[in-house]
């Protein structure tokens, strides 16, 4: 009987450390899943005169929809169907994917597309996706930056509190009561 009480227990400890482990690993990617946003871009397109095969695409981004040099570019091996269509994700050659600074200014993007052995296609503007235009509000509280949020003048242990603001001569009037009243009615 002791024996069996053993193994029970031996178990018992291999399959709680187990699980105790197998929760701690679900639960820490959850903490970091914000900083592991895939930056990557998925186009399609098709190439004229083309059969089906496998052919060398270079993509390039430009500030501008006609000259200057590429802001970033890469080249991939890219499956044609049997109309020379395609789809690619950008950036899946490079370790880190598209660089962020490519679009952290906000300014317009133009893609150029140049095939093996051909002239490149006339650029194509990049598109906002409704939930990147929501994002770009993430850079604020309200619509409003943090830094509407900055106290003037520093905090001041006074006795008034830990928060207490230090008066100044450009400080506000305290709130007239009156007025609240006023509105209220």
């Amino acid at each position: 009987m002791t024996r069996i009480f053993k193994q029970f227990f031996l178990m018992s400890c291999v399959f709680l450390s187990l699980a105790v482990s197998l929760g701690a690993q679900s639960t820490a990617p959850t903490a970091s899943a914000g900083t592991n946003v895939p930056t990557l871009v998925r186009f399609g397109g098709a190439l004229s005169g083309t059969p089906s095969r496998l052919v060398g695409i270079t993509f390039a981004f430009y500030k501008d929809q006609t000259g200057g040099s590429p802001l970033w570019l890469e080249t991939q091996s890219v499956h044609l169907d049997a109309t020379g269509h395609y789809s690619v994700q950008l950036g899946s050659t490079q370790p880190n994917g598209l660089p962020k600074e490519l679009f952290a200014s906000g300014d317009a993007r133009w893609l150029g597309v140049r095939a093996e052995g051909q002239v490149e296609q006339p650029r194509v503007l990049m598109l906002s996706v409704p939930y990147a235009l929501k994002a770009a509000d993430a850079e604020t509280l309200g619509g409003l930056p943090p830094s509407a949020f900055v106290l003037a003048t520093p905090a001041t242990a006074a006795s008034n509190g830990p928060l207490a603001v230090a008066p100044t001569a450009n400080a506000a009037p305290p709130p007239n009561a009156a007025v609240g009243l006023a509105w209220a009615r």
